[in-house]
């Protein structure tokens, strides 16, 4: 029986509800693509990259949420209840406010997205009709992230937990039923995963509010329906470098994702399935991410810098585990973990089991330190240092990601050199590569020690 000292039971207590909501969160995700597949290659790659814009949007909902978790748990570690709910209340309505011009880009602006990514009129076209469904919902998902980040701040996680559940289990059975159009419901195909999304989002959310407005969780919702100007500067001043940082990456990913659809329709798909199975893998380094972030604040907040570094080196040692393991599922067993994404009658069938399978174990490779700079990059932004992490994005995604994706994706001649060019496979290796880089940094920032220091 593995025995754990007090610390690592306080990082467990966080970790596991965080790790199984994400999962659940995950397992949605894989469920859509599994769904999804089955109407063909097409579809497989208009979902995944109509995901793929929508998720760049994130950048502005992180900005409040790491802002509201930080003074949260500092709050909480100070025992200064009034101002731990004045924070929550400030940054449900940063959060749905800010949703708002979000859901109107996606509107007005989704296809061009799409089409600056280079991806073929045929995907252009049905994803868009995905984006504008999954944006109409993006400031009440805005709001919801930000309650659960307040919440996780405080030490509960496993509210989240439940009401993520919850969202995933409407998702499914929406998801059956629109995409097929099942029991009389109407056949929407990729078009009704973002509408079952949308329905699970919104009553986790509905259901949430009503929790906290009554009283039964550890932070309340006390609305005065007004604007306390200096904690939502608090906030935004916490949670604006995260969002530049997100957006970096966001831009970064933006470049990275249209090298990976130049090398065409299969490899997209390829690159899509594999995130998607990649996803469960760093589902561990996310929960503890969660936990380090909540305890590293509330460690500051007590005035004990000594604690909260203790809990960030336990953190890496219970991460390193966790993600040994998946690596070793992802690099053994690809081909298993790829089949229930691809219809066996499709055409396209082996070359893309090929390519995704060889996509898991390059990223497997790099599974350990990506748990670690999860849990590196939690205590930072926990501590409120958040500008740090920006510096080393806007660095490390470009100088070892996307330069070294394009040179040895599509090749290059200097002079008497010339490089054929390894195709997507470069792309990838230059990922996994830039994994160890950016982990390297941050654990030198962490080292530092700066981030004890840090005001919010």
């Amino acid at each position: 029986m593995i025995r754990l000292n007090e610390d690592q039971r306080r990082l467990w207590k966080l970790a596991w509800p965080a790790i199984m909501g994400n999962i659940s969160q995950t397992l949605l995700n894989l469920v859509d693509m599994m769904m999804v597949g089955q109407l063909g290659a097409l579809a497989l790659a208009a979902v995944g990259l109509g995901g793929q814009v929508s998720w760049f949007m994130m950048p502005i909902m992180a900005a409040v949420a790491t802002g509201t978790l930080a003074l949260v748990a500092r709050f909480v570690g100070a025992k200064d209840d009034a101002n731990a709910t004045l924070a929550l209340e400030q940054s449900l309505y940063l959060a749905f406010l800010l949703g708002i011009p979000v859901m109107f880009f996606g509107w007005f602006l989704g296809d061009d997205i799409l089409r600056i990514m280079g991806a073929k009129p045929d995907v252009v076209a049905l994803g868009y009709e995905y984006i504008k469904v999954i944006f109409a919902f993006y400031p009440i998902r805005f709001a919801g992230f930000t309650a659960f980040a307040a919440l996780r701040g405080a030490g509960d996680t496993r509210t989240p937990m439940k009401l993520g559940i919850l969202m995933n289990i409407i998702n499914a059975v929406f998801d059956y039923l629109l995409i097929f159009g099942k029991l009389g419901f109407p056949e929407l195909g990729p078009v009704g995963a973002a509408w079952a999304s949308g329905l699970g989002i919104t009553t986790s959310f509905l259901i949430g509010l009503y929790l906290l407005w009554s009283g039964r969780l550890v932070l309340r919702f006390r609305p005065s329906w007004s604007f306390h100007l200096d904690m939502a500067k608090r906030i935004l001043r916490v949670g604006v470098p995260t969002m530049v940082e997100r957006g970096i990456f966001s831009f970064y990913n933006l470049l990275y994702m249209s090298i990976v659809t130049r090398f065409g329709t299969l490899a997209l798909a390829a690159h899509q399935i594999g995130l998607r199975v990649e996803s469960i893998a760093y589902m561990p380094a996310f929960g503890f991410n969660v936990a380090t972030s909540a305890l590293v604040g509330q460690g500051l907040g007590e005035g004990n810098p000594e604690k909260a570094e203790r809990t960030v080196y336990e953190a890496l040692k219970m991460v390193g585990l966790f993600m040994s393991v998946m690596a070793v599922i992802l690099i053994v067993f690809p081909r298993y973990l790829v089949m229930p994404f691809i219809n066996p009658s499709d055409p396209n069938y082996s070359e893309v089991m090929r390519l995704a399978s060889i996509y898991l174990i390059i990223v497997g490779i790099s599974e350990v330190p990506l748990g670690w700079l999860f849990v590196l990059g939690g205590a930072l932004r926990g501590a409120g240092d958040t500008k740090t992490p920006m510096y080393i994005t806007a660095t490390s995604k470009l100088l070892f990601r996307i330069v070294p994706a394009y040179l040895l994706g599509f090749g290059f001649t200097i002079g008497p050199i010339h490089f054929e060019g390894l195709g997507v496979i470069a792309a990838w290796i230059a990922m996994s590569l830039e994994t160890f880089t950016t982990a390297a940094l941050f654990w030198w920032a962490f080292k530092r020690g700066k981030w004890k220091y840090v005001k919010v």
